[in-house]
């Protein structure tokens, strides 16, 4: 079947090119030292479909919290026409293939960062990662349980869950999944508005990557 004239122009200008993933996108829920949780839902999407992905946006501005909302437009006001990203970057289709051959290790280790900016598909690190100490220089990431989803098909949903737990103040601005518990290759990343974080404080992830 040939593609449609917006299909085509998406993949030509690379949109569509993440490892063949149709969808990602981060849930995520931040539970308190002192226990409370708060949930944040789905901060950062991406869909094949550019239109898709604007209807998500839009939603999601009318939705979110006043709280929320204030620091999105504070940090990324200025690129609100492509809005925050959970990819598969291109270091993922390696891990991908590898793991048809069943070579390589799964990629359901978290790790978190602090810097700013807006995923691309040629990222291969996290804007400024950090420990859970909140210093940087190192990795020291946070294994997740992983599992096969339906999102449309059977099974055809990656999903990584875990919990990640600071052990210093600090703000988190993107995560994302490695196939190491210390470096490794990034396969998804998300950011999102800042998520401003006392020692004890945890995030908990769900990653989801469908494929189609």
């Amino acid at each position: 079947m040939r593609k449609s004239q917006h299909e085509t122009h998406d993949v030509d200008k690379g949109h569509g090119a993440h490892g063949e993933a149709k969808a990602a996108w981060l849930d995520v829920a931040v539970i308190r030292a002192n226990g409370r949780r708060e949930e944040y839902g789905c901060v950062s999407y991406w869909h094949r479909n550019r239109w898709r992905r604007g209807v998500h946006l839009a939603k999601k501005l009318v939705l979110w919290p006043l709280h929320v909302w204030d620091k999105f437009a504070d940090r990324y006001a200025p690129a609100l026409s492509f809005g925050l990203a959970t990819l598969q970057v291109n270091g993922g289709r390696g891990i991908v293939t590898g793991r048809l051959r069943a070579v390589g290790t799964e990629p359901l280790n978290i790790g978190w960062g602090t810097g700013a900016g807006i995923t691309a598909a040629g990222d291969t690190t996290l804007f400024t990662e950090v420990l859970v100490n909140m210093t940087g220089g190192g990795t020291d990431h946070t294994v997740g349980a992983s599992s096969q989803q339906t999102t449309s098909t059977t099974n055809d949903t990656y999903r990584v869950i875990g919990t990640r737990t600071a052990t210093a103040a600090g703000t988190i601005t993107n995560s994302g999944l490695f196939d190491a518990a210390s470096g490794g290759t990034l396969f998804v990343k998300g950011d999102y508005a800042g998520i401003a974080l006392s020692n004890g404080d945890a995030i908990s992830h769900t990653f989801n990557i469908q494929y189609a």
